[in-house]
């Protein structure tokens, strides 16, 4: 792509990350990058929800003062996306509103990481369901986040569950959950968001991209909008694996993925 960018990274902002906001922002700038969204984790739903209180809650005011001073060093060379990834439970809706209120962001994230009082992340949610539990409750909740009442643009990682599954075969697999996941595809178009393809999970033969189906599914049911993220938590990650998820992009149908400017979707053509 001539137009580089990333719109999904973190910085030691959020809980699990670990470089300064500023050499996330240098190193996409040493690469060309004329787009950067640092989406670090706004975890509203562990503040909801009961025995996650050691997850470090993100310092919003100390953010924006160091944001807006990159944003005005760098303004020449890149575009800096104040943005912010929710972690959505039902539970955190009133304190995500509260956060759009008196935090101003370019672009947001909307993610199902806790579902039935779990982090997916963790193998107990695993070791006590069978696949087809463990996926269904998961698909569900997402469903509901697109239903979410808070401003937020697209949503996040929908192979986030597979991710660290314990199954012999965890891929999520469009065929064995066609008409939760066509709920989600039809509501994400109804709503006007935008469907992430996330590369973190290259290798895993888990991420969105790995199994075009669901992009197909979704570009099929009428998508168009569609964005781009390495899910960085290290400056080394920035565009991994953009290549070949541009790839599966246009075999999907897709001419464009898409940056988000104070909350406005922008279209930036794929390789050919």
């Amino acid at each position: 792509m001539e137009y580089k960018f990333d719109t999904h990274t973190h910085s030691n902002y959020s809980h699990d990350g670990v470089p300064p906001l500023g050499a996330m922002v240098k190193e996409a700038v040493s690469r060309g990058l004329k787009y950067l969204a640092v989406t670090d984790h706004c975890d509203k739903d562990c503040v909801a929800l009961p025995g996650f209180d050691w997850v470090r809650q993100i310092d919003l005011t100390s953010r924006k003062r160091e944001m807006t001073a990159l944003k005005a060093e760098y303004a020449d060379r890149i575009y800096l996306a104040d943005a912010l990834e929710y972690g959505y439970a039902p539970e955190a809706n009133a304190l995500y509103l509260d956060v759009q209120e008196s935090y101003p962001t370019d672009y947001v994230i909307n993610s199902v990481h806790i579902v039935e009082g779990i982090d997916v992340y963790f193998r107990e949610y695993f070791d006590a369901r069978t696949k087809k539990q463990a996926y269904t409750a998961y698909l569900e909740a997402v469903r509901a986040s697109v239903d979410a009442p808070y401003l937020y643009d697209s949503i996040g990682h929908l192979g986030y569950i597979a991710r660290c599954a314990t199954y012999p075969d965890k891929r999520l697999i469009y065929g064995d959950f066609a008409d939760l996941i066509d709920d989600i595809l039809k509501a994400v178009i109804q709503k006007g968001k935008a469907l992430e393809v996330n590369t973190a999970s290259k290798g895993t033969k888990c991420d969105l991209f790995h199994d075009t189906t669901i992009l197909k599914r979704y570009r099929q049911l009428g998508g168009e909008l569609v964005t781009l993220g390495s899910d960085a938590h290290d400056p080394s990650r920035l565009c991994a694996d953009f290549e070949e998820a541009s790839a599966a992009l246009l075999q999907s149908g897709f001419s464009y993925a898409f940056v988000y400017k104070e909350h406005k979707p922008h279209a930036v053509a794929l390789d050919k």
